[in-house]
């Protein structure tokens, strides 16, 4: 380019010379017209478009070089931006890995998943989420879909027995014939499932196997394929074992797949779910070509859903299609994503912290370099190009710091989870978690990081950028500039750190004290010395008479167990995280919501619950259809105010539309059976009747051991049945999964609290300590002046905790607008407790006050002399 320049100069020169003016003047009128040759080289280069990456490098370089000057404040920063990042990146990974990751098969963003929404009065049956699809709703959106390769259809989480000497429960799927070809999984041995396998119900006893099932149960035997299982007590042909790294398409990792015709066989106890064209309890996943979008996708299914709801009046479907991934369901998939972005929030509060802490380190780092940037500036430097310049020096040690951030998480939390799965508990299924990063959690984090660059930057670039040229060029003012124009950003980024810190802190506040009323709160019934077993007779092919005599003999030989006092039946478990639901009427009025539990007599005896008013159930009520029923406390006020509810009549909604009347007997003590955080509203007993024998857990109280007591209980039912599975527990682990998530939730919050005040303190900390450091030379004359050392403090106090304490006014406000988001966690415990909303901002203005207080004190101790000297 330099060459090409001067070509033309010297060109013209030339031309000027052959016109008959000498060559020094033909140079120098050259010259001159040409204009400046470095000028003219820069826009060259810009015309060229290359400046700007050239301009990038030296930012780059320059950069790197001011960097490696500071080498302390550089490793603190980059450890401080690696710390919130990674934070945040490994959450989101998690995140991710629950609810957004799609399914590990080809083509994976190719498959969708479908569910349904209904308005209207028209009733619906359920068997797993109302948002499933009954199996001639599939075969209807199968056949008429002009949008999907394949359509597929299963029942997810289906736990089976498998028959052997020891009987152990695994997870599976019923599946349509056409799933493995749709998702395009091709087994390793053997094959897969074919259309003749659905041709009729209960025609095709075959089965495919997961390799981890394979592996485990049949060490796995080469010749497996064609040898039989025998699955709730159905004897089905092994045809193929699936690739090892499928494990199906639900979060549970899956045993085995099985044709969905044969649900009638292998869940009899469910009836013929395949005959009822209006319950739900299939999940449907397409496969798309490579042309059809989800809008194509959403209006073609409309239109099959507009003809299905003709023939149920009064109902509207409404179609929910994305991308298919573990957690699909809507209500479940909400739930994980808004969990997951309240504690992404509470993570990212304490990476703003840290973004704080790093700008005010930049502003004081900024007020070094005065000098060199008005020299910049009075050099025609543009003030965007200075900005530039700082910018790619935060956003350097942003990448930094987000790199050793990102790798410590990816490597921290697939460690976790991995240590986590290898010590779940006997009996819990295996969870097919996969916390791998992919494009998504590589571009969130990347996002994140810029983002942080930018954001803790900025501002200190644009304060930097236009500093007082006159003063800063005699080196003058430093202090008064430091301490004048930036003070306002610097109590901006106090105030910011302190609020953000008292909102974790009052969150961790809450959830503490509602976790301490979870440890000492009453659920209303005794759980000490309880055992819960629970029976797989409904897997069994048991039909009611035979559970009823299984039940019976049962009953009868677990109550002659040494120590054993007694022995009831129910329906539902206290606290088992399941319930039974239904509509009451009262007088023929609208329709109420109820809870209620299937009992036998000494269910209230061996759990505690006093009986206040009428009597118990009867042998002879439990014998038969009994039309009566026992209510709480709080169900009688409310359904019979000012009025004795013994005797009362009520009627019960026993099917779709079908009532019947009952009568109360009993009134008993309220007890939290459902939700240990608050009392039903409305909760009903029934007598359990030989109908309900196949689904009762069984409750036994004694004074031997758990350990001793449950090895007699499965003794006993392998002496009657040793192909029934026993699972027999303590009622104090249902209490405990209520206290788990209550436990981790406020771990995790007092975690993000205490680093959030340790990061505040270094910032308040640092910002008095920095103010201190630029008023020296005011200090000394006051104290020369005659000014006391209490009156220095009590001066730098007064700026330091303003800022502070407007932030613990927005804390507190912030908080006290969110903290209903955890009122299921607190037990009780008000969202605007009292004691957390005043002891927490308390116990943080001491901590502020301490920050503060240390710099102040040791301003005080300046010889005034070496004061007034300073600068």
């Amino acid at each position: 380019m330099d060459a090409e320049l001067r070509f033309h100069v010297e060109a013209y020169a030339a031309d000027l010379t052959l016109r008959g003016m000498p060559r020094e003047a033909a140079m120098r009128k050259a010259r001159v017209e040409f204009g400046g040759m470095e000028r003219a080289k820069e826009q060259c280069r810009e015309a060229r478009g290359i400046r700007f990456a050239e301009t990038l490098a030296q930012d780059l370089r320059y950069a790197v070089r001011m960097l490696g000057k500071n080498r302390g404040m550089t490793v603190g920063v980059i450890l401080a931006i690696a710390l919130g990042i990674g934070v945040n990146t490994g959450i989101f990974t998690l995140l991710n890995a629950v609810a957004l990751r799609p399914l590990a098969v080809r083509d994976a963003r190719r498959v969708v998943s479908v569910y349904q929404t209904f308005r209207g009065s028209s009733a619906r049956n359920v068997n797993g989420a109302a948002s499933l699809f009954s199996y001639a709703e599939y075969l209807d959106y199968r056949d008429h879909n002009h949008v999907f390769t394949g359509l597929l259809a299963n029942k997810a989480f289906f736990s089976a027995s498998l028959d052997g000497e020891q009987p152990r429960r695994v997870e599976g799927q019923l599946i349509s014939c056409n799933y493995f070809d749709v998702l395009n999984i091709r087994p390793v041995i053997g094959r897969g499932l074919t259309e003749s396998d659905c041709s009729a119900p209960g025609t095709a006893p075959v089965v495919v196997l997961s390799d981890g099932f394979w592996h485990g149960a049949f060490n796995a035997d080469p010749n497996m394929v064609g040898k039989v299982i025998t699955l709730n007590r159905v004897q089905l042909t092994v045809v193929g074992i699936a690739p090892t790294e499928f494990r199906g398409t639900e979060p549970v990792a899956a045993d085995f797949w099985a044709p969905v015709s044969m649900q009638p066989v292998l869940d009899a106890s469910s009836g013929n779910s395949l005959a009822d064209d209006n319950l739900s309890w299939l999940v449907l996943m397409g496969r798309l070509d490579g042309r059809t979008s989800l809008a194509r996708v959403r209006a073609d299914l409309g239109v099959i859903a507009g003809r299905i709801d003709q023939h149920h009046p009064g109902r509207t479907t409404t179609l929910a299609v994305n991308v298919a991934s573990f957690f699909g369901e809507s209500e479940m998939r909400g739930y994980l994503v808004g969990a997951g972005a309240i504690v992404l929030a509470a993570v990212s509060l304490v990476l703003l912290i840290v973004c704080a802490n790093v700008a005010n380190l930049l502003l004081a780092r900024a007020s070094g370099r005065q000098k060199e940037i008005a020299v910049r500036l009075a050099l025609g430097a543009g003030r965007g190009r200075l900005i530039r310049q700082l910018l790619t020096e935060s956003l350097l040690l942003a990448l930094i710091g987000g790199v050793l951030g990102s790798v410590a998480a990816f490597w921290s939390f697939e460690a976790l989870v991995r240590l986590l799965l290898a010590h779940v508990p006997a009996g819990v299924p295996t969870i097919a978690l996969s916390v791998r990063p992919d494009l998504r959690v590589l571009a969130y984090a990347l996002v994140l990081t810029v983002t942080t660059g930018i954001i803790f930057g900025l501002a200190p670039a644009l304060q930097a950028s236009k500093p007082e040229l006159n003063l800063a060029l005699k080196e003058e003012g430093a202090g008064r500039h430091g301490y004048g124009s930036r003070s306002w950003l610097r109590s901006a980024l106090v105030t910011a750190q302190v609020s953000v810190c008292l909102i974790l802190l009052l969150t961790a506040g809450l959830l503490g004290r509602g976790l301490r009323e979870a440890q000492t709160i009453d659920p209303g019934f005794a759980t000490k010395d309880v055992s819960v077993l629970t029976l797989d007779l409904d897997q069994q092919n048991y039909d009611g008479a035979k559970a009823t005599a299984f039940q019976r003999e049962l009953i009868e030989k677990i109550g002659a167990l040494p120590g054993v006092d007694a022995v009831a039946q129910a329906s539902v478990v206290p606290l088992s995280l399941n319930s039974n639901g239904s509509g009451v009427r009262i007088g023929g009025g609208e329709r109420i919501q109820v809870r209620f539990n299937k009992i036998s007599t000494e269910y209230f005896e061996i759990l505690g619950i006093p009986i206040v008013g009428g009597r118990n159930f009867s042998e002879t009520e439990l014998r038969g259809a009994a039309k009566v029923a026992i209510v709480t406390e709080a169900t009688a006020r409310r359904l019979w105010p000012y009025e004795n509810a013994l005797g009362k009549a009520f009627q019960f909604q026993d099917g779709a539309q079908t009532y019947s009347l009952m009568q109360v007997v009993g009134i008993v003590k309220d007890a939290r059976t459902s939700s240990l955080g608050a009392d039903d509203d409305y909760f009903f007993y029934f007598p359990a009747s030989p109908e309900d024998q196949l689904k009762t857990a069984l409750l036994t109280h004694g004074r031997a051991p758990l350990a001793t007591a449950a090895k007699g209980i499965r003794e006993t039912v392998r002496g009657i049945d040793s192909r029934v599975m026993a699972d027999v527990r303590p009622l104090d682990v249902n209490l405990e999964n209520y206290r788990l998530p209550s436990r981790i939730v406020t771990v995790l919050f007092s975690v993000l609290g205490l680093l959030a005040l340790l990061l505040a303190s270094i910032g308040i900390y640092g910002v008095v300590a920095y103010i201190v450091s630029q008023r020296t030379r005011e200090i000394g004359i006051r104290m020369t002046l005659g000014a006391s050392a209490s009156e220095i403090v009590r001066l730098v106090l007064r700026g330091s905790m303003r800022p502070a304490i407007l932030g613990m006014l927005i804390g507190v406000g912030c908080c006290a607008g969110v903290s209903r988001i955890f009122s299921s966690l607190l037990f009780g415990v008000s969202p605007f407790d009292p004691i957390t909303f005043v002891g927490v901002p308390i116990f943080l203005l001491v901590v502020a006050l301490l920050a503060s207080y240390l710099p102040a004190r040791r301003a005080t101790r300046v010889d005034p002399t070496v004061a007034l000297k300073y600068e």
